[in-house]
């Protein structure tokens, strides 16, 4: 009897697990068509950043962005803190990213900031379709409507960008962030990381 009562136990208790596992809802596949989460490992402290493929840009000034972890988590930053100089800008440009017909793309990336007081000491995010890998200011630019950290967030806080359609390209483009100040009432510093280029279909 006790061996029946078991049997009986241990055959409810499965059908119970599998009743509860076909009741959670799991998240669809998304496939990445680009990612860069600046790996730790490949961080060189405070040096200029150089990843392959990436273009680093002074459009303005000296700057540019450089390299940086804290906790084991790589990120990009730029921070014209201590130029001395009127105006620096920086872009930070991925490398060719293809995307597919039909693939309705979306990009997804994280920003912080720290010591930015202006709404002009700023963050952008364009993309291209004509960029050459070199002449940045030849090519043609469109700004992309993205939630990136700024004067009110501050503290190192990291923003989700959300999820930014890019469902009317194809073929090649880049991305690019773009950072405005300058050395004297401009300087606070920007980061940026985990950007994502992914299919939403």
């Amino acid at each position: 009897m006790k061996n029946i009562f078991k049997s009986f136990l241990a055959i409810a208790t499965l059908s119970l697990a599998v009743s509860c596992s076909d009741d959670t809802e799991i998240p669809p596949f998304k496939p990445l068509i680009f990612s860069e989460d600046f790996p730790e490992a490949e961080i060189n402290y405070n040096a200029t950043f150089d990843f392959e493929g990436w273009t680093n840009f002074a459009e303005t000034g000296t700057k540019l962005w450089i390299e940086r972890d804290f906790n084991n988590d790589g990120y990009i930053q730029f921070s014209p803190f201590g130029s001395g100089q009127a105006s620096n800008i920086g872009w930070a440009i991925t490398p060719a990213i293809t995307i597919g017909e039909g693939a309705n793309a979306v990009l997804s990336f994280s920003s912080a900031s720290n010591f930015v007081d202006n709404p002009d000491n700023k963050l952008e995010v364009f993309i291209s379709t004509n960029y050459d890998g070199t002449n940045v200011l030849a090519a043609t630019w469109t700004q992309l409507d993205a939630v990136v950290a700024d004067n009110t967030t501050n503290n190192y806080t990291y923003i989700p960008s959300g999820e930014i359609d890019l469902s009317a390209y194809t073929g090649t483009v880049h991305i690019a962030f773009k950072v405005t100040g300058n050395g004297t009432t401009l300087d606070g510093l920007f980061q940026v990381d985990k950007v994502k280029v992914y299919s939403n279909n």
